[in-house]
């Protein structure tokens, strides 16, 4: 681990090459300031007109850089040719085409052909300035502080786009994350709504049952109890009423749910059949073995359906309803048929989420559920896949 002022060290060092546009700014700082003392060092050495020449290109070069930079470095470099040809020292010229190869490189362009242009044109002007042939150290020094230029400023922008790919990514996995986060609330939610639904209203539907059953063996004198019975009616129906508004609220789009908890299963339908028949219902059930091989998501999805069509058919359906189960290779079919009372209309509202659960109930399993309303009949048939894998 390192102490406090190791830290401090290997913090500070790269928070210069962190702010790549304040090296750019300096590089350009450097360059002029070396261009407007250059006259006085050509005025005291009477170079004549080639050396103003000469660094009038080289600026010209550092300021076409700005805007066009391939440009401004060829302009650059030329410049220490210029020299080189009016037998003029070409040390601050190629000085300030080292800084302008830094600056354009950690703006964007490729160092290695921007170093390799400008060490091979400083190293041809010192090598023709100074009259020593290819061995002198002061040319191979221009090559060599052209290519660390060019590398430097390359190195620069690289660990800058890498500084800033870290950045994407840590924004990129808070976004997951948030959204991970919303998604398994939906999910909860939905398991929520559900639950809520399967067992409010199969217990709201037996208790429907119950009353109906309890009105018709009331004597006829008994004006008391059936006012209390269609007392009990209102009240069942304040409950329903507050109950679509609670779902209302947790019902969400997303039919994924996490069955992490206990549930009913496919072995359990027929017990649920007998406790509809127990409560008054007329239900006729043709219903086959439970298959030892059925996934538990489906044999979960299975028995909420059955459950829901049963319910719905008390509520909304006239006389017996058929509920018929099937294994068609690797498919169960499940059918739920009832007629519809004459002459009533039903609205969305008071249908509410009984066919939205049933469906969704199958999308989970990865099945299907299709729906007839007829003008008399009511059908209700899902298919589910009973190694609970999709149809499609």
């Amino acid at each position: 681990m390192f102490s406090s002022p190791e830290r401090q060290r290997w913090t500070v060092f790269p928070s210069w090459n962190g702010r790549p546009q304040k090296l750019d700014a300096i590089s350009v700082v450097v360059s002029l300031l070396a261009a407007a003392v250059e006259p006085v060092h050509i005025a005291q050495r009477h170079a004549g007109p080639g050396g103003y020449l000469a660094l009038a290109v080289t600026v010209a070069g550092v300021v076409l850089a700005r805007r066009f930079p391939w440009p401004g470095v060829v302009v650059v470099a030329a410049g220490s040719l210029v020299a080189a040809a009016f037998s003029w020292d070409p040390l601050v010229l190629w000085t300030i085409a080292v800084f302008t190869v830094f600056s354009v490189t950690l703006r964007g362009l490729p160092g290695p052909p921007v170093g390799l242009v400008v060490a091979a044109t400083a190293f041809t002007a010192v090598v023709v300035a100074d009259g020593l042939g290819p061995i002198d150290p002061i040319a191979f020094t221009a090559a060599a502080t052209s290519l660390a230029a060019a590398g430097a400023g390359s190195a620069v922008r690289s660990r800058q786009r890498y500084l800033g790919e870290l950045q994407q990514r840590n924004r990129d996995a808070l976004s997951r994350r948030e959204v991970e986060t919303k998604r398994r609330v939906s999910e909860e939610r939905l398991r929520i709504a559900r639950d809520l639904h399967d067992l409010v209203g199969h217990e709201v539907a037996l208790l429907g049952i119950h009353l109906g059953v309890a009105e018709v063996n009331l004597p006829e004198d008994a004006v008391e109890a059936r006012e209390a019975v269609e007392s009990a009616r209102t009240g069942i129906q304040a409950v329903l009423q507050e109950t679509q508004r609670i779902l209302h609220v947790l019902r969400s789009d997303d039919p994924n749910e996490d069955l992490s908890r206990p549930s009913p299963a496919y072995a359990g339908i027929p017990e649920l059949v007998r406790s509809f028949r127990d409560a008054g219902a007329r239900i006729n059930a043709e219903l086959c073995q439970a298959p030892s091989h059925i996934d538990t998501e489906v044999s979960s999805a299975a028995y909420r359906i059955v459950q829901e069509a049963l319910t719905n058919s008390q509520r909304h359906g006239q006389g017996p309803v058929t509920v018929t189960t099937a294994i068609e290779g690797p498919l169960l079919i499940i059918t739920a048929l009832n007629a519809k009372p004459a002459g009533r209309q039903e609205s969305g509202g008071r249908r509410g989420y009984g066919l939205v659960g049933m469906r969704e109930r199958a999308l989970s399993a990865g099945g299907e559920l299709l729906v007839d309303d007829g003008e008399k009949t009511f059908r209700a048939v899902a298919t589910l896949r009973l190694d609970g894998g999709a149809l499609r």
